[in-house]
């Protein structure tokens, strides 16, 4: 797959590239994540109500990746033009667990600072602009409705705290909220202490007012709130490794990881735009197919997907993607077994597939593009091969101690096609 080229240079400006990952929580509440396989990363904010410009990034100048640029004043100005009257959780994530997600993940702040539930911390969020409306309790009420683990993202960094000495240039001299050149004032000494104390007090609410959290998404943390901290108030919590001591799993963003990795993986992927984190119509959609091939490739791994979607300003999803949902979900019908549970395989080294495996079997996935001779090296012996979903037999042949199986060509799809040896 083909990086996003902001994901890098975002993760340099936050000083994400040298957090690694360390050892998975043991705690029996956190043995979820690495059989979940799919989840939805839910990308909304004030950025959606511009519907241009992606969420905080819009509002830096100077940026070397592709991105419409705001003045931060006209970006926070959307904050009283905001009617979100058509968030409707309940409705989305039943459709969501119907296409396969397994967990959710929602943004509560981003870098801007606008916090989407009314935190007695800070002075930009609900409390201010929508009347106090609490999202994340219907956006965890709905998770567990539907039988979906809770994950929440969070931006310990916060532009509008530190506006005041923060230059809005990604590069080159400082520009103030306007995008004007500006001598930036010293920070006062105790400003980074009160930042901290902002941070930990918005994530204790997170982590204290919402019942059992699944997982905790840090988006450049240098440990404000340390990971110990966390796991005191959510001893079974999973934890990503952006909050500068490390976390329970690696990932990649924008991109597939470029060879197998150890332990426990995740990688986020823009899909829904294909090319923005927030709703904009400028970059079009991820197919169902084009997800359900990324979803198998890591599978095949033993990684998750958590794709995301950009909800419009009013809260409701995108068309492009309700389609794409309502067709993974059909997919999911037959084929949830080979991706949901199932552990990884010996793609690329032995076999010419994706693999997944459970106990006695395996799903080679045929990709779309995918037209040739199967071939598995030094394969088990299978007694049988069939479509998984209809039923239908496919015939076998081993040649020695390798596998070859072709799929015909009436019986291919548009989509992944996955046979199920026993």
């Amino acid at each position: 797959a083909s990086a996003d080229p902001a994901a890098d240079a975002q993760a340099a400006a936050l000083d994400q590239a040298s957090q690694k990952p360390i050892s998975s929580n043991k705690h029996p509440d956190a043995q979820w994540f690495p059989d979940a396989g799919l989840g939805l990363f839910i990308h909304w904010g004030l950025a959606s109500v511009g519907a241009t410009g992606d969420l905080s990034w819009g509002m830096l100048a100077n940026k070397p990746w592709k991105d419409q640029t705001i003045t931060p004043n006209t970006y926070y100005s959307w904050a009283k033009q905001w009617t979100p009257d058509k968030v409707d959780y309940d409705t989305q994530l039943a459709l969501a667990k119907a296409a396969g997600f397994t967990y959710a993940v929602m943004v509560t702040k981003h870098h801007d600072g606008f916090t989407l539930w009314p935190s007695a911390h800070g002075d930009l969020g609900t409390t201010q602009f929508l009347g106090g409306r609490d999202f994340v309790k219907e956006f965890t009420a709905a998770c567990r409705k539907h039988g979906l683990k809770v994950g929440l993202y969070y931006s310990p960094p916060d532009w509008w705290f530190d506006r005041a000495y923060k230059s809005f240039a990604y590069r080159g001299p400082a520009l103030d909220m306007d995008h004007q050149p500006v001598t930036l004032p010293r920070k006062p000494a105790d400003h980074d202490a009160k930042r901290i104390a902002l941070v930990t007090g918005q994530v204790t609410e997170l982590l204290s007012n919402y019942g059992k959290i699944d997982l905790i998404w840090f988006d450049g943390g240098k440990g404000e709130i340390p990971t110990a901290e966390v796991r005191r108030l959510q001893p079974g919590i999973v934890v990503n490794r952006r909050n500068g001591s490390g976390g329970d799993y690696g990932d990649s963003e924008g991109k597939l990881p470029a060879q197998r990795f150890k332990g426990w993986f995740e990688t986020c992927e823009t899909c829904w735009p294909a090319g923005k984190w927030s709703y904009t119509e400028e970059y079009g959609w991820d197919s169902a197919p084009e997800v359900i091939e990324k979803l198998v490739r890591l599978r095949a791994w033993g990684g998750n997907l958590l794709a995301n979607v950009g909800p419009k300003g009013d809260g409701s999803i995108p068309t492009p993607a309700l389609t794409a949902w309502q067709e993974m979900a059909v997919w999911m019908k037959n084929n949830r077994e080979s991706v949901i549970g199932a552990g990884p395989g010996p793609f690329p080294e032995s076999v010419n597939a994706p693999v997944t495996t459970a106990k006695g079997v395996a799903y080679i996935h045929f990709l779309p593009s995918f037209k040739e001779e199967l071939i598995w090296k030094n394969a088990p012996r299978f007694q049988k091969a069939a479509i998984l979903g209809s039923g239908e037999p496919i015939s076998m042949e081993y040649s020695g101690p390798d596998l070859r199986i072709s799929i015909p060509p009436q019986l291919r799809t548009t989509s992944v096609d996955v046979l199920k040896l026993e």
